[in-house]
């Protein structure tokens, strides 16, 4: 393949394309409540450093129980529904978003808000797995590895890099508080994206050329 033919192998590909900006505005909200969230604790709640560090690193481990459950969850999904690779995603960012804006607006602290927190953090992650799939899935196989390297750049480029970023202008202007209730808002996005590409992604799939594949003697 030319150039050009990876190229318009990739912008003909819409569902890849969401697939990375979906994960872009996950990354974005990750990044900002690891950044973030020792900031809220302690202005919020009064905790130390050492307490608001180590209360934001329990949220942010979650992600080991996410990332594969995410997985888990849209294998078995697939099996009826081939679309599965990338609602699994749009519902658990929806999610992530709600837990996340409820947790920080409707309590005050205390140990149901922390327990919330930990919810949310599980269910940041439970996209990942199927969303990285999707960018093996719908490109020729010579392409994988392109495509993966295009996926890190694009969330690193739109969504960890910015998002500190953005979150701490919002701080600025109107409190940690309410700026991490509206980088919440990154997920809602992210959410009607992988949904979008949801759309797409069956007819992305069966036109990938399909190469056998087989182990060298």
């Amino acid at each position: 393949m030319s150039k050009m033919d990876i190229v318009r192998a990739f912008s003909s590909t819409p569902s890849l394309l969401l697939t990375y900006l979906g994960f872009a505005g996950m990354m974005f909200l990750s990044i900002s409540l690891s950044s973030f969230l020792p900031s809220y604790f302690e202005r919020v709640h009064g905790m130390s450093l050492q307490q608001a560090n180590l209360s934001t690193s329990g949220i942010m481990l979650m992600a080991i129980i996410g990332s594969p459950l995410g997985g888990w969850i849209a294998d078995r999904w697939m099996r009826r529904r081939i679309q599965a690779r990338l609602l699994v995603p749009a519902i658990s960012a929806l999610l992530t978003a709600v837990i996340y804006f409820c947790g920080m607006h409707l309590f005050s602290g205390g140990g149901l808000q922390y327990a919330i927190l930990i919810l949310g953090g599980i269910s940041t992650m439970v996209f990942a797995s199927s969303a990285i799939a999707v960018t093996q899935d719908v490109v020729h196989p010579g392409l994988r590895a392109i495509s993966y390297a295009l996926c890190v750049i694009s969330q690193n480029l739109l969504g960890s890099s910015l998002g500190p970023i953005v979150t701490g202008a919002l701080s600025d202007a109107y409190g940690i508080a309410a700026a991490l209730k509206l980088a919440t808002m990154s997920a809602v996005i992210s959410s009607v994206l992988f949904y979008l590409g949801s759309k797409f992604y069956k007819r992305d799939l069966d036109k990938v050329e399909k190469v056998p594949l087989a182990a060298e003697g």
